[in-house]
């Protein structure tokens, strides 16, 4: 079981955290290990929950569109366990609007929380999951980057 928690750890890359699979430019990914627990957590966005003692606030993000330091913060905490894996986001953002109720449509369009998984960290092949403020998923597996340049 050791093995299979480091390698989680370890395969697990939040790449939408540095923009990486989103932006031309070279960056290094930053990594985050998420630990399991095996403390049953209530799905509210409490983070007053026992469990999430155990996890540390990543660093803020970065813009998506390469801004270093945006407008305002966001952070997550992250977790597992047998059946899920969990993600606690702090969002500072005063104007939280959302319209699209139709799952997997383009959530981008209203004020949304993206994560990217990539296992193998190399920008193709990921999972892609939105979530905009009245709970619309969007969820999709990319084989390259967004915006990756085409080579004739």
């Amino acid at each position: 079981m050791h093995s299979r928690s480091k390698l989680l750890s370890l395969a697990v890359f939040f790449v939408g955290l540095m923009s990486y699979a989103q932006s031309e430019r070279e960056v290094s990914p930053k990594s985050y290990i998420a630990y399991k627990t095996s403390k049953e957590i209530v799905i509210d966005g409490d983070e007053a929950d026992k469990a999430w003692e155990k996890a540390s606030w990543t660093t803020p993000f970065v813009d998506i569109e390469g801004v270093e330091t945006p407008k305002y913060m966001t952070q997550v905490k992250m977790l597992w366990d047998d059946n899920y894996y969990y993600i606690l986001a702090k969002i500072e953002e005063p104007h939280v609007w959302a319209n699209l109720r139709q799952r997997d449509t383009i959530i981008f369009y209203n004020n949304d929380f993206e994560v990217f998984i990539d296992p193998d960290n190399d920008t193709h092949n990921y999972y892609e999951l939105e979530i905009n403020a009245l709970n619309t998923a969007w969820d999709l597996f990319i084989n390259k980057p967004y915006r990756e340049k085409t080579r004739f």
